[in-house]
């Protein structure tokens, strides 16, 4: 049985990171899902309701929003059981500071509980990458649907590298979410 872990689930927008972790979930029910958007959410819904609030954020706004997900990794680190598991989604892409800012507070949190570290880089051919950020169930996390702004992302960016001995690159371009899951949890078990 796997036990303290933390997955890290990174790739650009619309590859489908939270669905496959829905379906970690579904398939080990000893994992949780965090995504950003548990703890943005609160924060964005105070200031619009809309995807394009994202985009309006000055620094006290972001201030507000790493302050959010402080709290869901302390959380993780300090107060949840030893033995449980977790599978974190985010957009991470390789050039982006606070991305590597965000990976180094994800792997503090980790070595304070003592937990397995994975981190997933989840990659997407562009034309099903853009069907998929056009999916209406977007709508309701605040997530893009910029069709312009992911061939940009698909064109000038790379998924974050951690550089962890542990990490797999996925393409989940024909793979079902409930595949992709199926491969995650496999590598997790061998690589514990």
């Amino acid at each position: 049985m796997l036990k303290n872990n933390i997955i890290l689930m990174m790739g650009i927008a619309g590859t489908g990171k939270m669905t496959i972790g829905e379906a970690i979930v579904k398939q080990n029910p000893n994992f949780k899902l965090v995504t950003p958007d548990l703890a943005m959410e609160p924060v964005l819904k105070l200031l619009g309701d809309d995807a394009d609030v994202m985009w309006s954020l000055n620094e006290k706004g972001w201030n507000a929003i790493n302050q959010a997900l402080d709290v869901v990794l302390y959380t993780i680190a300090e107060v949840c059981p030893k033995d449980s598991n977790f599978v974190i989604t985010s957009e991470m892409l390789a050039n982006n500071p606070y991305h590597q800012n965000y990976f180094e507070r994800i792997q503090q949190a980790a070595r304070k509980r003592g937990a397995n570290l994975t981190p997933i880089r989840i990659t997407c051919e562009l034309d099903e990458l853009l069907n998929r950020v056009q999916n209406n169930s977007r709508l309701n996390y605040f997530k893009t649907r910029d069709v312009e702004l992911i061939k940009k992302r698909f064109k000038d960016e790379k998924v974050f590298f951690s550089k962890l001995p542990n990490e797999l690159t996925l393409d989940v371009t024909q793979l079902s979410p409930e595949s992709s899951a199926t491969k995650i949890i496999e590598w997790i078990a061998q690589h514990q």
